[in-house]
């Protein structure tokens, strides 16, 4: 299943038998580096805090986090195969570092490669309580990446929104299971990351355009999605106050969370209206994914 293309040269340093693994994992790496914000460390960070609020012994600790770790990079990484798989045209124009692209993985090796995370990703959500969750972000993942989703922009922002849900529902089932608490949580942000992930159209434009994806900018005009975005950003702390944070009082810790959270959102919203370059609209979209994974490390004082 490895591609040569895949492996730089500091691979030839490890013992022969392993160098095979090496390479497929410095190749998942290529495959995910892109999108870490988004999927992996966010779920991570959420399953530490929900950890750390239920105050696991060391070990037991210890073993969640590193099986939440491998969960969603499986998490990722099965999303990252199927989208490459179906998106080699727009990444010639958007993102041509991504492996298929760039030539370090062929279509063959990736298929292969897909089919054994899809197999894998639910075992390990089996090990870990939680397959439910791994099948259902399987089902939408097929949605969004094979079936023709990711081109209608209602489908490709409902599965990223509501996407939310087999993110941090397993995050937090890993620890203890879900309760009203959780569901809050989960909630709160499903539905204005549904509403604002069109932030993330904005860096890919040229080549959507290209393709003739449809997608909330083209749909509504560049201008009107802007304006929206820029809106929906300058409001969005005021959701994670009253429905998260709640900071109060003397709890130092939780304002400190509220004005990073507050000052990412209305960074973004000064932003948004700024139309420059695909790279400038890709950091304001990189301060999003910040956003997300900031407000889920504040959990740690707010759960």
């Amino acid at each position: 299943m490895a591609d040569h293309k895949a492996a730089p040269h500091t691979i030839a340093l490890w013992p022969a038998p392993w160098r095979p693994v090496a390479g497929e994992a410095v190749l998942s790496w290529r495959f995910i580096r892109n999108d870490p914000w988004a999927g992996l460390y966010p779920g991570v960070v959420f399953t530490v805090a929900v950890a750390w609020h239920y105050r696991l012994p060391p070990d037991r600790f210890a073993l969640t986090i590193a099986g939440s770790v491998l969960y969603f990079w499986l998490y990722l990484y099965s999303f990252c195969l199927t989208n490459q798989l179906t998106g080699r045209l727009e990444d010639r124009v958007n993102k041509p570092f991504r492996p298929l692209v760039a030539g370090q993985a062929r279509m063959r090796g990736t298929i292969v490669r897909a089919l054994v995370v899809f197999t894998a990703f639910p075992l390990v959500g089996a090990l870990l309580g939680v397959w439910q969750w791994a099948l259902i972000w399987e089902a939408m993942t097929i949605l969004h990446n094979l079936v023709g989703g990711a081109r209608r922009w209602v489908v490709k922002d409902l599965v990223i929104g509501l996407g939310v849900l087999p993110h941090l529902g397993p995050a937090w089932q890993m620890v203890a299971p879900l309760t009203a608490e959780s569901w809050r949580w989960m909630l709160a942000l499903a539905i204005p990351i549904c509403l604002l992930i069109p932030v993330q159209d904005l860096r890919d434009l040229r080549g959507d355009t290209a393709v003739d994806r449809a997608t909330f900018p083209t749909a509504f005009g560049e201008p009107f999605a802007r304006a929206f975005l820029s809106a929906g950003f300058a409001l969005l702390p005021l959701i994670d106050h009253f429905l998260l944070l709640r900071a109060c009082g003397t709890n130092v810790p939780a304002w400190l969370a509220e004005a990073i959270t507050a000052g990412l959102c209305w960074a973004i919203a000064w932003r948004v209206p700024r139309r420059r370059t695909s790279a400038y609209d890709h950091r304001t979209y990189r301060l999003f994914e910040y956003w997300y994974t900031a407000i889920l490390a504040a959990a740690l004082f707010a759960l």
